[in-house]
């Protein structure tokens, strides 16, 4: 539930209601480090050469990432209130180091959908996308009915077949330390959705007036990239 100290209404004052609202596809995730990416890639690599290896759509490595929190289509001028909020519950937690595994179905084997990477561990990762909602909700977005399920997407199958899941293919011994939860920009396109980090929240300490500096320039209109 919302203090309201940072609560930004779908109509901001002072604004005409014929003046079009700028709206932002995003989401809160881990992006992962070049090893780490280079790490997932293999594994990708490795299931594409396999049996039914061409019927999945399997994601680029640059989007490579753990989704913490989906949050959709919001307005840009909330953008700025949503990562103060997010902040304020991930400043009370510490990094840490996600860590790679092996491939599986999702969200499992009976009703497959994606190929995925296993991620842990477990607790940290819970407690970084807890964090990440109680964030969302005091700028007030709607709780997440779903519960979150960590993993990192490798691809999507195209239909039934899809290449085995072995024990040869892993990325475990490979990760990357979390040092931030980042905001990012999906631009969907036919040849599949693109991310842009546009807001990197730390994990730790920051204050409220150094937060406000890093995001300021979203408020001027200016992205980062």
């Amino acid at each position: 539930m919302s203090d309201g100290a940072d609560y930004v209404s779908d109509r901001t004052s002072g604004t005409s209601e014929d003046a079009p609202v700028e709206m932002l596809r995003v989401f809160f995730a881990i992006e992962l480090d070049e090893r780490a990416r280079t790490a997932a890639a293999r594994s990708v690599r490795a299931l594409q050469e396999a049996p039914n290896g061409n019927a999945v759509r399997w994601v680029r490595e640059e989007s490579f990432h753990v989704t913490l929190r989906f949050i959709g289509d919001v307005e840009r001028t909330r953008i700025e209130a949503v990562t103060r909020c997010v902040h304020r519950q991930t400043a009370q937690l510490r990094p840490f180091r996600l860590e790679l595994g092996g491939v599986r179905l999702f969200p499992s084997r009976r009703r497959p959908g994606f190929m995925v990477l296993d991620v842990g561990p477990g607790e940290a990762l819970e407690e970084l996308a807890g964090a990440v909602e109680r964030g969302v909700e005091a700028a007030g977005i709607a709780p997440e009915s779903r519960p979150f399920r960590p993993h990192l997407t490798l691809g999507r199958l195209r239909g039934k077949k899809f290449p085995a899941v072995t024990g040869d293919v892993t990325a475990l011994g490979e990760g990357c330390i979390v040092n931030d939860a980042v905001l990012f920009k999906s631009d969907l396109h036919p040849s599949g959705a693109q991310y842009t980090p546009i807001e990197r929240v730390p994990i730790g300490g920051l204050s409220d007036s150094s937060h406000a500096s890093r995001v300021a320039r979203l408020s001027s209109g200016t992205l980062l990239e």
